[in-house]
C-alpha cells in the first residue's frame, strides 16, 4: 500500500502543478479532474496520454542486463563523486531505466527518486524498486513540487525528447517539447542545485548507441548508405548539423542557459562515465571491437581533456539553476 499522506507532501499534478488529493488509493487532481492510479506492478502511472509512450518496449531483457552491470559502477565511479563535491540531499534521475542509480544513491542515504515511462515496470517490480520512490510520467511532465531536489540527472534522454515513439525521427515541434523538458527539470530543481546531461555528441560524426532510422521521410541514397553501413559495421555515421535527433554542446546550453535561464553550462569530463566492459553484453560484431578498444582508450586517457566539440563523442554537461 502507497503511503499516500507522505506522497502528497512531494508530489503535484504533471499537467497543471497543483496540489493532489487521495481517493481510497488513487490521487486525484481537483484543478483540472485528472485521476492517477496504480498499475498492475505497484507504481504510479502519471502519463495520461497512453499513446505518448506506445513502442516505447525496447526495454527487453539484453539492454537491462547491461544497465545492471553498469549503472553501478557508472554510479560509484562519476555519478557519486559528483555528488559529494556539495552538500545534497534530494536526487531525481528522470529516465531511470531500471533504476540501478536512484537504488545506489538510496542506499548511500540519499532522498532519490527515479522516473521513467511504464514500460520498466516490470524490471522495477522484479528488482524490488520502493514505489515512494519511483514513478511513471513523462520526461515534460514531471509530478513534482517546485524547487524540491539538489541534484538531477537526464542521461541517455535528451535525443529521445520529441522523436516518434522515442527513436531517432524528429516530430514537427521536438524543439517546444525539448524546451519542456529543460524547464520542467529548472522547475524541481532547488536554486543553485545542479544538473548533469548526458547524450551522444551530434557534433562527433559516429553514434554506435542509436540505430539509422528515419521511418517518416523518403529513403534517399543517402539514408540508404548510412543504413548499410550501420548494418554491417553497428556504426552510426550521421550528419554533424541540420535537423537531427542527437544535440551538441551549444543546443543544450541553448535550452537550458539562453532560453532557461541557468546560470551555466558547463562541459565534464568523459573518464570514469562510461563501462567498456558492457562490450561483451552488448554483442557488438567481432571485427567492430577493436574501434571500441580504440575509443577506450581515447575516453580514458583523452577524455579529461577533450573540448567540447567534434573531437568529443559525447555530450556531458553540468547545469547549474540561478540561484534566488
Amino acid at each position: 500500500m502507497q503511503k499516500l499522506n507522505s506522497l502528497l507532501q512531494i508530489l503535484v499534478c504533471p499537467y497543471c502543478k497543483k496540489s493532489l488529493v487521495k481517493i481510497n488509493d488513487n490521487l486525484k487532481c481537483n484543478q483540472c479532474n485528472s485521476d492517477f492510479k496504480i498499475n498492475n506492478f505497484g507504481y504510479f502511472d502519471f502519463v495520461i496520454d497512453k499513446k505518448a509512450y506506445t513502442g516505447h518496449d525496447f526495454y527487453y531483457d539484453r539492454a537491462a542486463l547491461v544497465q545492471e552491470h553498469s549503472g553501478g559502477r557508472m554510479y560509484d565511479m562519476y555519478l557519486k563523486p559528483f555528488q559529494l563535491r556539495e552538500p545534497a540531499e534530494r536526487i531525481l534521475d528522470v529516465g531511470c531505466g531500471i533504476g540501478k542509480i536512484i537504488t545506489s544513491a538510496i542506499n548511500d542515504g540519499y532522498d532519490a527518486y527515479g522516473i521513467d515511462l511504464p514500460t520498466v515496470s516490470r524490471y522495477w517490480s522484479l528488482r524490488r524498486n520502493d514505489p515512494n520512490k519511483f514513478f511513471h510520467c513523462n520526461a515534460t511532465e514531471l509530478p513534482f513540487k517546485d524547487n524540491f531536489f539538489d541534484i538531477v540527472y537526464s542521461l541517455g534522454v535528451i535525443e529521445h525528447i520529441g522523436t516518434f515513439h522515442g527513436h531517432c525521427t524528429l516530430q514537427n515541434n521536438y524543439r517546444e517539447l525539448r524546451q519542456q523538458y529543460a524547464n520542467e527539470i529548472l522547475r524541481v530543481i532547488k536554486p543553485n542545485g545542479r544538473i548533469i546531461i548526458a547524450c551522444p555528441n551530434k557534433s562527433f560524426p559516429i553514434d554506435i548507441q542509436h540505430a539509422v532510422r528515419d521511418q517518416h521521410s523518403p529513403k534517399t541514397l543517402g539514408f540508404k548508405i548510412r543504413a548499410y553501413i550501420h548494418k554491417k559495421t553497428g556504426m552510426n555515421i550521421h550528419p554533424i548539423w541540420g535537423k537531427y535527433h542527437l544535440l551538441s554542446y551549444s543546443e543544450i546550453k541553448q535550452l537550458f542557459c539562453d532560453k532557461g535561464g541557468a546560470q551555466f553550462c558547463k562541459h565534464l569530463t568523459l573518464q570514469n562515465y562510461f563501462n567498456f566492459e558492457r562490450i561483451d553484453i552488448d554483442g557488438y560484431k567481432r571485427f567492430l571491437v577493436p574501434f571500441i578498444r580504440i575509443l577506450q582508450f581515447y575516453v580514458n586517457y583523452l577524455g579529461k581533456n577533450l573540448p567540447p566539440n567534434f573531437l568529443n563523442p559525447y555530450v556531458i554537461v553540468e547545469i547549474r539553476k540561478s540561484g534566488k
